[in-house]
């Protein structure tokens, strides 16, 4: 597995832990009242669960699977990797931060750092991408 799926894959687990303990706060608050602002979690929560560790899960295991050129630069320019790494972890901490303290502008740049992050992404995966072999040929008219 290279570097950059393992820090997306482990920087993924450390969110769902985040995620898991914020999610339990939640739901312990819903059955026993413990501080009532308790429920501005709620926003940070989501943030957290869906693009701290879906998302960043999805796209280590992309570089890692999707296949590979031939020859030395296997997986591609990784430094759009890393930097998409960057982004979206900056990203995920700005929004997750901003819908605790309910701060319009920082919720803005969260979701432009993200928004950044998949689009370096894309321009990484996107050479590797590839038809499935034979459909043209077995579907010609």
């Amino acid at each position: 597995m290279p570097k950059l799926s393992v820090y997306f894959v482990r920087a993924s687990l450390v969110y769902m832990g985040i995620g898991f303990f914020l999610g339990s706060l939640l739901l312990h608050h819903k059955g026993i009242p413990i501080y009532p602002w308790t429920w501005q979690l709620l926003g940070s929560h989501i943030e957290i669960m869906i693009f701290g560790w879906t998302m960043q899960f999805i796209m280590g295991m992309a570089y890692w699977i999707v296949p590979r050129f031939t020859g030395e630069g296997r997986y591609g320019y990784s430094a759009l990797g890393w930097w998409a790494l960057a982004l979206l972890n900056g990203g995920v901490a700005l929004t997750a931060v901003a819908a605790w303290y309910g701060y319009g502008p920082l919720l803005l740049g969260g979701r432009f750092c993200t928004l950044a992050a998949v689009c370096l992404f894309v321009l990484l995966i996107w050479p590797r991408v590839k038809p499935l072999g034979g459909f043209a040929a077995t579907h010609a008219s």
